[in-house]
């Protein structure tokens, strides 16, 4: 890998690292800002939140939310699905995504921000990225299961994959939250590329981990298949994960601000993870890297000499 911005490389076939490879400092263990992959991590927990019974897709936010004071925008609590949420099809308006967050942060009430910020009542049904979206959901699955998504997150997420610290221990994962505890929804998960590694394995095995399901597979087909068409030809957005074709094989990927992949092909049972420096606004020229790396794949033949000493960490 030449792209100094990118200090994490990896790819894995059949279950194999075929590719790892380091850079500026970073090792296997380094855990890195994932930004907005968080979102594709949350809404895992959403989906195991569901088929635990603590939720339902057609919920609306009225019914997380019943102190919020009537006015012009009552409307917006009865409209709104947490499936809308899930794909960014709410209506919410959040001008400067970026300038929010930060505001948001410095708040000591930031749900209260959160439910005020504008909608537009024809936009709902309509894709319009924000993190508002997931932030807002966050809290419903927090109101839902009275666990901080961490918590949530540790219990039936990472610590039966080993997710956090190479299968020692899940006390020292880090997720930014507000003032009141509340991990954010739409980024702030630190985590190292062989965990993103595992979750997108999770995720072509169809949620099952050692034969143990952990998410459903129900779940995983919604959330990685195309809902809602974007601004972008020939590119969907499902519960957290985008959607496209490359070289005539859909992938489903989860992208964070400068770089950041999970990449999933089912047909050829590849992952590529890739992290880069914040703010390297690297993403472009990761883009054409793990394109490329597909194409690369999809014309070979199966070879399984090439697992000949390569490590297999996710049986």
């Amino acid at each position: 890998m030449e792209n100094k911005k990118i200090y994490c490389s990896l790819v894995v076939k059949d279950g194999f690292i075929v590719r790892e490879c380091y850079r500026e400092g970073f090792t296997k263990n380094t855990k890195g800002n994932i930004f907005s992959v968080t979102k594709s991590f949350l809404s895992a927990l959403v989906g195991i939140a569901i088929e635990k019974g603590y939720l339902g897709l057609s919920d609306v936010v009225s019914d997380y939310f019943s102190g919020f004071v009537s006015g012009p925008q009552e409307w917006f609590k009865e409209n709104i699905t947490i499936e809308n949420l899930l794909t960014m099809t709410s209506g919410i308006f959040c001008p400067a995504n970026a300038g929010f967050n930060r505001r948001m942060s410095q708040s000591d009430d930031e749900l209260n921000m959160l439910l005020h910020l504008p909608v537009n009542r024809k936009n709902i049904g309509k894709f319009n990225y924000n993190d508002a979206n997931y932030n807002l959901l966050s809290n419903i699955l927090y109101r839902a299961t009275q666990k901080t998504p961490l918590e949530f997150a540790n219990e039936v997420l990472f610590a039966k994959m080993g997710i956090g610290n190479e299968a020692e221990s899940t006390d020292h994962i880090e997720w930014e939250a507000d003032a009141k505890g509340v991990n954010y929804g739409g980024f702030g998960l630190k985590l190292c590329g062989r965990d993103l590694a595992k979750f997108g394995h999770l995720y072509l095995k169809q949620g099952i981990w050692n034969g143990q399901p952990i998410v459903p597979e129900k779940w995983v087909c919604l959330s990685t298949a195309g809902k809602v068409q974007t601004a972008e030809k020939e590119l969907y957005y499902g519960y957290g994960w985008w959607n496209c074709d490359v070289y005539g094989l859909k992938t489903y990927y989860a992208i964070g601000a400068g770089g950041q992949y999970i990449i999933c092909t089912p047909q050829l049972d590849l992952i590529q993870v890739y992290l880069c420096e914040k703010n390297s606004m690297a993403s472009k020229e990761v883009e054409q890297v793990w394109k490329e790396t597909v194409k690369d794949f999809g014309g070979q033949k199966a070879d399984h000499g090439i697992y000949k000493n390569k490590e297999c960490i996710f049986t």
